[in-house]
């Protein structure tokens, strides 16, 4: 049309981290991350538009569902299922923040552990 503006997109994905309360085996996790992006929103002054999407990791979501495992929990699988002798733990992901728990957990329900590093890095640049 004559004189049409045509209103033309300046910014591509924005993705920001939204700080929630510890989150807790029954939690309603759906209204604490409503209600802490709608916070943020309002404390950090961006608007929340029609379309935008909110994720969640999914550790979070195991939190509420009271869906994970304890050291403990880990060495006893460990030990049931590989004898508790030596274990080869191949090219771990370390980036992940629960690979400490995890290892702890294996060195629990083994005598020894052998531990392969890729090196210089692992595949996620480490």
């Amino acid at each position: 049309m004559k004189g049409e503006v045509i209103m033309e997109r300046k910014v591509g994905t924005v993705s920001r981290g939204i700080r929630c309360p510890i989150i807790r085996k029954g939690d309603n996790l759906a209204k604490i991350v409503a209600d802490s992006v709608i916070e943020a929103a309002e404390s950090e002054g961006f608007s929340l538009r029609d379309r935008d999407v909110v994720s969640v990791t999914e550790s979070i979501v195991a939190r509420s569902q009271g869906n994970y495992a304890s050291v403990d929990a880990i060495a006893k699988d460990v030990k049931a299922k590989l004898g508790g002798e030596t274990i080869g733990v191949i090219f771990p992901i370390l980036s992940r923040n629960r690979f400490a728990i995890c290892l702890k957990g294996i060195a629990m329900g083994a005598k020894k552990i052998v531990l392969m590093l890729s090196y210089p890095s692992d595949e996620v640049g480490n």
